[in-house]
């Protein structure tokens, strides 16, 4: 019994010392299903402590979990491929010449051996062609493939999902457009393109076309910032004439003229930044050098109403000695008109100075027959004027004598496609 007590003792001490269970606890968590618990035991987890901890260096941790993901390259070009060939064009200023350039780009050529093949195999780039593929024109990373050839065709070529296209196409006429200037002319952080193609009809007429690009990323392209070419004898420059840092594109007219278009006024146009493009400004003439301007411009003040400006005009045409003459006979013949045109302008403005020019007129014809017909014109007039004192009575005897001797109207239409044309009412207008 003794033994049988001593048993159960050590049975009981046992059980006290039974090892815990290695499961982890189970935690309730809130079942979907009202009323119920359910258990679980916690997943071991595995991670980059967030304190480093662990690790060789705790920057690893933040560096680990800030990897940026791959993104693919929109504006990657293709590989360069040395063998690239630029294939023959049928027609160098129709779209195949652009899908030939197109199509060897994105085979691999590259600026300067396209230059070598449009100088060599296509024969179009003359003096002022080019092919180059040094300018970022858009600030996207790539440089543009800008090409420039006969015909005044002016290429932008860029890439976009890593693939050639054509950004820009123009086609001006005459030779390879000549690339004027690039910059940020404008201060608008993109750069301006100017670029120009001349065109001759002898050698001795030419004319300029011009354009300015710059990229327009709210449009996605590139724009004319002059609105469309403009025209001109020369190409533009660009000088900050204003000084205010914002460059102004200058037109200058130098052409006196020629037999064709008759005496022509030089000067010069500006256009400027308006915010948004170039526009024209101001057009500046320079003093007019032949005897014939000065009369044209005075007649054109006549007609608008401006008398006053009109009689210092014709007085001009009269006393100046500085003036040159277009024809050999202009100085009698402007002269007499020019001071007829003068009684015409006094008499309207009943101006006193109306008998000393009528004299002046008689005196500087002592022979009315050899005289200029702006003499026997004058003396219709004022005998007219003397009676009536009525300007369009007075103007109905000089249509008679006009209607007479046309060379009243042919003696000034004779200076050019340039000048005004003159009919006989243009004469008295009254």
């Amino acid at each position: 019994m003794r033994k049988l007590w001593l048993l159960l003792l050590l049975i009981l001490a046992a059980c006290q010392n039974t090892p815990t269970n290695s499961t982890p606890t189970a935690f309730p968590f809130p079942s979907m299903t009202p009323g119920r618990v359910l258990h679980v035991p916690l997943p071991t987890m595995f991670g980059i402590p967030l304190d480093g901890s662990g690790l060789s260096n705790p920057a690893t941790a933040v560096a680990m979990s800030n990897r940026p993901t791959a993104t693919a390259n929109l504006r990657a070009c293709p590989g360069q491929n040395p063998a690239a060939v630029l294939e023959a064009a049928q027609n160098t200023s129709t779209a195949q010449a652009a899908e030939s350039i197109v199509r060897y780009l994105n085979a691999g050529g590259n600026a300067d051996n396209l230059t070598v093949f449009l100088r060599e195999n296509w024969n179009v780039l003359g003096e002022t062609g080019f092919a180059r593929g040094d300018l970022d024109l858009t600030g996207e990373g790539s440089p543009e493939i800008v090409v420039s050839y006969g015909g005044g065709n002016f290429l932008i070529f860029g890439c976009i999902d890593g693939r050639y296209l054509m950004r820009y196409e123009a086609s001006l006429g005459g030779g390879a457009p000549e690339m004027l200037t690039i910059g940020d002319l404008n201060l608008n952080g993109v750069p301006e393109l100017l670029f120009s193609s001349q065109s001759c009809s002898d050698e001795e007429t030419c004319t300029h076309s011009t354009q300015m690009l710059t990229w327009s990323a709210q449009n996605g392209r590139f724009i004319n910032l002059l609105g469309g070419a403009i025209t001109s004898e020369t190409a533009p420059t660009i000088e900050d004439i204003d000084a205010d840092q914002i460059s102004e594109l200058i037109v200058r007219m130098t052409d006196d003229g020629n037999a064709d278009t008759g005496p022509i006024r030089t000067g010069f146009t500006v256009y400027d930044w308006d915010g948004v493009n170039y526009v024209r400004s101001i057009t500046q003439l320079n003093p007019p050098r032949f005897r014939i301007q000065v009369i044209q411009q005075a007649d054109e003040q006549f007609g608008a109403g401006n008398t006053s400006e009109a009689i210092a005009l014709y007085n001009l045409a009269v006393d100046s000695p500085g003036l040159e003459n277009w024809y050999p006979d202009d100085e009698a013949a402007l002269q007499s008109y020019a001071r007829y045109r003068l009684m015409l302008a006094y008499a309207f403005m009943d101006d006193p100075r109306l008998l000393a020019n009528y004299q002046a007129i008689l005196a500087s014809a002592p022979d009315p027959a050899a005289a200029p017909v702006y003499v026997a014109m004058t003396d219709a007039f004022w005998n007219a004027f003397q009676v009536t004192q009525n300007m369009n009575s007075s103007c109905l005897e000089v249509q008679a004598v006009i209607s007479a001797r046309p060379e009243a109207a042919n003696l000034l239409n004779r200076y050019g496609t340039r000048s005004p044309t003159y009919t006989p009412g243009d004469l008295c207008p009254f």
